[in-house]
């Protein structure tokens, strides 16, 4: 992750760590242990603001069959880049198995994610980037996320650079 945030551009750069920073930031208070990752739009709002909002599969269905999505899933933050400058869709690991709502009880529907992957685009790019970030599940009895320090890490070191 480090090394592709190095490879961009340094005012690419300087968005998408906001996006990220966003991501690590305020995806805990999004996250809940039975129902994992949800499905956030991630964009830029301003030069300071940077925006998180809940999208559903309805609202991403519209840009191609959900049957498909690793297929369509970059061109949904890629059309909000044009408009905001930089965009991401964030979603679990197992964003499939909610799609399809795979199995009866005790089915891998059931099991949790372990990593969140966040799809970045931005206007100047022609390509998107899609960053994977580790995290745990602290707490028993009131779980929380926490993301591995080295994805702290990486997002600090790829701001000094």
């Amino acid at each position: 992750m480090l090394r592709r945030l190095q490879e961009l551009d340094p005012a690419v750069r300087a968005d998408v760590l906001r996006v990220l920073d966003r991501v690590v930031r305020g995806l805990p208070a999004h996250w809940r242990r039975r129902k994992g990752v949800p499905q956030l739009m991630v964009f830029l709002d301003g030069p300071e603001n940077v925006r998180m909002e809940r999208t559903t599969f309805r609202e991403l269905s519209e840009h191609g069959y959900l049957d498909e999505f690793s297929r369509w899933a970059a061109g949904v933050p890629a059309a909000k880049a044009k408009e905001h400058g930089c965009a991401a869709l964030v979603y679990g690991d197992r964003v499939h198995a909610r799609i399809f709502q795979v199995g009866p009880f005790g089915s891998a529907w059931h099991l949790p994610d372990v990593r969140v992957d966040v799809c970045t685009a931005h206007r100047d790019l022609r390509l998107c980037q899609t960053f994977s970030l580790d995290f745990e599940v602290e707490g028993r009895f009131f779980p929380r996320l926490v993301f591995k320090e080295w994805v702290h890490d990486a997002i600090a070191r790829a701001r000094q650079d």
